[in-house]
């Protein structure tokens, strides 16, 4: 029982308990794949609620930075507040790398496109960490 449940603790949980309360009951292979494959999302969900606001922090900090820009902070710590502000800080990444193409500045593009890099590791962690359960 938890006291002070995150959303990552409940994730887990509810992982834990198809993995090894519901998947032992179940005698159909294509439903016991299905049930893989919802275990696995339930765990990679779990990491992204665990961290997801400070990869966003991060990767913004990083785009300030590279970009010059002050880019403010969320109006609220609410995922749909911190969003947004994310999605203004992708609109200044774009902004910047359009302007270095325009400028021919192969340096800056390069720099500009190791953010873009580090946001798609990030993505990877969780969505290419994702082996679905009898797909290949």
């Amino acid at each position: 029982m938890f006291t002070r449940p995150t959303s990552e603790q409940i994730l887990l949980a509810v992982a834990e308990e198809v993995r090894d309360t519901v998947l032992p009951e179940v005698a159909s292979e294509p439903v016991r794949v299905l049930l893989g494959q919802v275990e696995q999302i339930l765990r990679s969900l779990a990491v992204r609620a665990a961290h997801e606001i400070a990869w966003i922090h991060d990767e913004v900090a990083a785009i300030e930075e590279a970009t010059g820009e002050d880019l403010g902070r969320p109006s609220s710590l609410h995922l749909d507040d911190v969003v947004a502000w994310y999605d203004a800080s992708s609109r200044a990444l774009s902004r910047a790398i359009d302007a270095a193409f325009a400028a021919g500045d192969r340096d800056r593009v390069a720099q500009l496109k190791a953010l873009l890099d580090d946001r798609s590791a990030n993505e990877m962690r969780i969505v290419g960490a994702l082996d679905l359960v009898g797909r290949g």
